[in-house]
């Protein structure tokens, strides 16, 4: 067996609610919807989605991503039985078979409200699933999600400008962490991580079925009121196949392509973005610090930093805010950059 070195050998893995995302130390990395359902072609046509078909080393066969939206695939609510599932399993082993190192040293994270008490078990769980379709893990290192924005090399300040990788060290820093299915906050004080932090399940996709309902029930009531054209159309009603999938895809592309119009999801996603916000910001800001007034910034991140918009993030955070161009990778950007500076420099050759 070829020898690969440990910088090689590194797998950062964010196994997120919505998205799986990975950075691999040989040069691989992408990104799949983390979406998982059997998989068994019947109709003889599976050219179009034989790259997202999975099959384990027990000849279980998988679509996982994208692919799954057009095959039935449930939405999920958050809970701790996700990191125990057969669904991450096969994430996971999606991510090994498309990184293809034998010897993998993985950093991954848990949403912060289940970590202090799953971490070890979802990092056994890793090595017996990996170990099962023939991987030799050297190390598998659990980090509580909030902190990996904090690590990322590519924040940037409100005006787009890249900031210096020493200026988190100073003063007290927020993270949130808004993912599909939770939000994580926490902080670092002077470079250290702090015991200042909150989690709860609740993510993008209570945004995705708040603005699914409407569209579903009454669509007349998402639109503007006020001087701005409506962007419903009287004659607007969702087809069978929409799901709260389709939101997403929707929020993502920036508008619903209806009759061959564009219509606007900016100002349709307006009142549930505004909601979402009010919900969880206020009380998660007064969970870990009453106000974020004394902070030096706070770090958004996740598809929740994408989907809510700076505007409304500034209607309850009062101090500079920071985020990625892709905030949704900046988990698994700073958790493959903590590996490569804090977990590596402690593994022998």
């Amino acid at each position: 067996m070829t020898t690969i070195s440990k910088e090689q050998a590194l797998i950062a893995i964010d196994l997120g609610n919505g998205t799986t995302s990975y950075i691999a130390g040989n040069g691989k990395k992408g990104s799949f919807a983390s979406l998982v359902t059997h998989y068994k072609d019947t109709s003889g046509l599976a050219m179009g989605v034989a790259k997202d078909v999975f099959t384990t080393k027990d000849n279980r066969t998988f679509l996982v991503g994208d692919a799954c939206r057009d095959e039935g695939a449930g939405s999920r609510s958050t809970d701790s039985a996700f990191y125990s599932s057969t669904e991450i399993h096969i994430l996971l082993l999606k991510v090994l078979a498309n990184c293809g190192i034998p010897n993998p040293i993985i950093v991954t994270g848990l949403p912060t409200e289940f970590h202090q008490r799953e971490a070890e078990a979802f990092g056994d769980n890793i090595r017996r699933w990996a170990k099962g379709e023939g991987y030799h893990v050297q190390a598998v290192k659990v980090l509580p999600q909030w902190a990996g924005p904090w690590f990322d090399d590519q924040l940037e300040d409100e005006n787009g400008q890249r900031i210096p990788l020493d200026l988190v060290l100073k003063g007290k820093w927020g993270i949130i962490d808004i993912g599909q299915g939770t939000t994580d906050v926490g902080q670092f004080n002077q470079g250290r991580a702090s015991e200042s932090r909150h989690g709860e399940s609740k993510g993008v996709s209570d945004i995705h079925r708040a603005i699914f309902t409407a569209l579903k029930t009454k669509p007349e009531s998402l639109n503007p009121d006020g001087k701005r054209p409506h962007v419903i159309p009287k004659e607007f009603a969702l087809d069978k196949q929409a799901t709260e999938h389709s939101i997403d895809q929707w929020l993502r592309a920036g508008h619903i392509l209806w009759r061959g119009q564009k219509l606007d999801m900016q100002v349709i996603s307006l009142a549930a973005r505004n909601e979402f916000a009010k919900d969880v910001l206020p009380r998660c800001i007064e969970k870990v610090w009453g106000t974020t007034d004394f902070l030096t910034g706070v770090i958004v991140a996740g598809g929740g930093a994408s989907v809510l918009g700076l505007d409304v993030y500034k209607q309850y955070i009062f101090c500079g805010i920071y985020k990625a161009k892709d905030p949704e990778q900046s988990i698994v950007r700073g958790l493959f950059r903590y590996a490569m500076t804090q977990i590596l420099p402690k593994i022998p050759e």
